[in-house]
């Protein structure tokens, strides 16, 4: 069981920083420590995905996951807790869709950000294994937003609309998480 440590908010220095791979032929408890920390995290917190840098550790590692009904968004579905280490994705097609985002680093903030809407992954597990998936809709989203993370980028950096911004409350109020759909 790892610790549930403090998030690192927008303005901590290490959320600007392109992240460390891990070695993969060498996983080893340090990394497995880091990974349990990221779980117990991402558990106790309010997110669906967290990112090595956000608890203060420049490693290429996220965890994914929630349940079916903690998601907001409309077209979510429930994933398992899964760690990636020195995750990477490509687009699979130029399909977009701008939808709101938030952040654990960013607690009170909401922006519209455009994402791919298909993408495949290329993972490690904490096995060393490599993972490849095709991934579509929100799940490629958050897989997007966290791998940004590990690049020093946070979802802030991507908002393109002037008033493309929303307060967390607001978002709920409104129902703004309804507005979508760049289909190019």
């Amino acid at each position: 069981m790892g610790k549930v440590l403090k998030v690192r908010e927008v303005g901590d220095p290490i959320l600007t920083k392109q992240c460390y791979e891990v070695n993969i032929k060498d996983i080893n408890k340090d990394t497995i420590d880091i990974i349990e920390d990221l779980k117990s995290t991402l558990e106790y917190g309010t997110g669906l995905g967290i990112a090595a840098p956000q608890i203060g550790i420049n490693r290429r590692i996220i965890v994914v996951g929630t349940k079916k009904g903690n998601i907001k968004y409309y077209d979510a579905e429930e994933i398992p807790i899964t760690a990636m280490i020195n995750p990477s994705w490509k687009k699979l097609s130029e399909y977009t869709d701008v939808q709101y985002e938030g952040c654990m680093s960013v607690p009170s903030i909401r922006g519209k950000v455009e994402r791919y809407k298909y993408i495949e992954l290329t993972y490690y597990n904490e096995n060393g294994e490599k993972i490849i998936k095709q991934l579509n809709g929100f799940f490629a989203r958050l897989v997007q937003h966290e791998c940004d993370h590990l690049d020093g980028i946070v979802f802030l950096e991507k908002v393109k609309e002037i008033n493309g911004f929303a307060t967390k409350e607001n978002i709920d109020k409104y129902n703004l998480r309804r507005e979508k759909f760049n289909e190019e």
